[in-house]
């Protein structure tokens, strides 16, 4: 009855080689002690080393990422320039986010990788530090809120909507358990007898006699789970219960006695703007891409070729060229500059 949780990784080499870079347009050196300059934002060799320490600072981010530090480097450098692009481009759109709206994306990526420790672990894992994690989400909302003032006139069928969220429900529709595993049917009444009785004493029932190791140390929590998660006859019983209920249920594994401790339910007007975003996410890629690379053009990308150059194929700042001469940096293209920062790795709602 375990799941597992999505992780990123990030690979690349590097090396340095100019003095100065030019921009797309030829003409304009990057200023002394800059990474990189975007428009008239200096993205300082400072604030970029400050990064790479933060997030090499966790012992499996060093392992992995530390492996090859320039290419961590150049995957570094290209978040914080596409940030200042991502930023200049929602202003030039009117569009805003609130610190309500990257709180409430921090506690579903919270949820989604079973609690804030887990987050920022698996964050710090991806070269992510703590202290640089809300900035990152913020990007994360800023896309989504530019990719929704783009699309808001388009239209999405009701039918649609409603097919897409009947295919999803497992997300929308989840209940909270936790439980404890024994062989027999005389243990099962004896433990649910007791933890009726005294309800705060399952934890405890459940690190004494639970044969599930995978969760009897977490007083049998299984966190939330939607439909198809687990057996039919364990799930049958958890959505039926009410919260706060009690149970006894058996299946193949043997005897459980379960606590449903809440059931969190998200209606289809609630997720509608999740399922609009996942409907139309071509059309989304293509006006996002296209307003980031006018913003990245009008700007100027500049990078210092001590760190790599920017490559408008990629978006991103890639090793530099054999030729110094050809260190420049065009314009992000389509395909390119639609790329938000990555989400921390935890799995997201449908449609986003």
């Amino acid at each position: 009855m375990t799941r597992t949780s999505r992780r990123l990784a990030s690979t690349a080499a590097a090396a340095g080689l100019a003095l100065v870079v030019l921009t797309g347009c030829g003409n304009a050196p990057v200023r002394a002690g800059a990474a990189a300059t975007v428009g008239d934002t200096r993205i300082t060799t400072t604030e970029l080393q400050g990064y790479i320490s933060r997030g090499l600072a966790d012992p499996q981010a060093q392992q992995q990422l530390g492996a090859d530090k320039a290419a961590y480097q150049r995957q570094t450098l290209g978040r914080l320039i596409n940030h200042q692009v991502l930023t200049e481009a929602a202003r030039r759109s009117g569009v805003t986010v609130t610190e309500g709206e990257v709180d409430k994306k921090l506690a579903d990526f919270q949820r989604q990788a079973g609690g804030a420790a887990q987050l920022e672990q698996q964050a710090a894992q991806n070269g992510i530090a703590k202290p640089d994690l809300r900035r990152f989400i913020d990007d994360v909302v800023l896309n989504q809120a530019l990719g929704d003032k783009l699309t808001a006139s388009l239209d999405v069928p009701a039918a649609q909507l409603r097919s897409l969220y009947a295919q999803n429900i497992a997300q929308y529709d989840q209940v909270h358990a936790a439980h404890i595993l024994v062989p027999t049917k005389a243990q099962a009444d004896a433990i649910l007898a007791k933890v009726k009785a005294d309800p705060g004493s399952f934890a405890a029932q459940a690190a004494q006699a639970s044969t599930d190791a995978s969760n009897k140390d977490k007083g049998g929590d299984l966190g939330f789970a939607g439909r198809g998660q687990f057996v039919k006859e364990f799930e049958a019983a958890i959505f039926a219960a009410q919260p706060g209920s009690f149970l006894e249920v058996k299946t193949q594994f043997g005897f459980h006695v379960v606590h449903v401790i809440e059931r969190r339910t998200t209606t289809l007007a609630e997720a509608t703007p999740d399922l609009r975003r996942g409907a139309l996410q071509q059309q989304r890629d293509q006006l996002t891409s296209a307003l980031l690379t006018k913003v990245a053009k009008d700007l100027g990308v500049t990078v210092n070729p001590r760190f790599g150059r920017w490559d408008g194929s990629k978006g991103s700042v890639v090793q530099p060229a054999v030729d110094k001469n050809s260190v420049s940096s065009p314009a992000p293209s389509p395909a390119a500059g639609s790329q938000a920062p990555a989400a921390p790795a935890v799995p997201s709602p449908a449609g986003q």
